[in-house]
């Protein structure tokens, strides 16, 4: 539950709201042209190809929940560079710079978040139960794709573009809080730690030849 209730959090306030929030707050509010929302995205796209292979050998031993929760702060941290290039310097050209690092950071923390979700679900779940496991992580993104456009559109569209910016990176890193609370519920293996072998202190090897 505790896994699923970070999920749905980081999937509302992540990537539920990139394809709408991010795209009207852009436009409306940080006032670029279209045209830097395919920067954005193309910048997004580009940096998960060429990252994914370098993320995946540096998780490999390390905990998934702490990579939860750096994806989930790096999605903070895009939705405040967009909230600074609208609310700071719209219409200007450090608002085109802040809309294309918000899209690229935003891929930092896909990059990370990708690999680990299906990783943990299937660690997390008995085998009679995988399908409903998986079938439930699947719907946890349908839930977040209706409640993001009712969060986003209302607010951006009355003029309180200030308020969902914030519920965003206030949501964000509660998901980072909730994952980091999660490790502690997590065994070495659901967690992906490397666990270290150590030879007890009195036991001697024997050479074969001699024993």
């Amino acid at each position: 539950m505790r896994y699923f209730i970070f999920l749905l959090v980081v999937t509302v306030c992540g990537y539920a709201q990139i394809e709408i929030g991010f795209t009207a707050f852009s436009v409306e509010v940080a006032d670029v042209q279209p045209r830097v929302l395919g920067w954005a995205f193309a910048g997004n796209t580009t940096l998960i190809v060429v990252a994914q292979l370098f993320v995946l050998r540096w998780l490999d031993g390390r905990s998934r929940a702490r990579a939860l929760a750096i994806a989930a702060s790096l999605f903070a941290a895009s939705w405040i560079a967009l909230a600074v290039a609208g609310l700071s310097f719209s219409g200007t050209a450090f608002a085109t710079v802040g809309v294309v690092a918000c899209g690229v950071v935003f891929g930092m923390g896909e990059t990370l978040l990708s690999p680990v979700m299906p990783a943990i679900t299937n660690a997390l779940a008995p085998d009679e139960l995988r399908g409903r496991y998986n079938a439930l992580g699947a719907m946890v993104f349908g839930l977040a794709s209706i409640v993001g456009p009712v969060t986003a559109g209302p607010l951006i569209g009355s003029g309180r573009a200030g308020i969902w910016v914030g519920m965003v990176v206030i949501g964000s890193l509660v998901a980072a809080m909730l994952a980091l609370n999660l490790r502690r519920h997590l065994t070495a293996d659901q967690d992906g730690r490397a666990v270290e072998r150590r030879i007890p202190a009195t036991s001697v090897e024997r050479d074969p030849v001699h024993a």
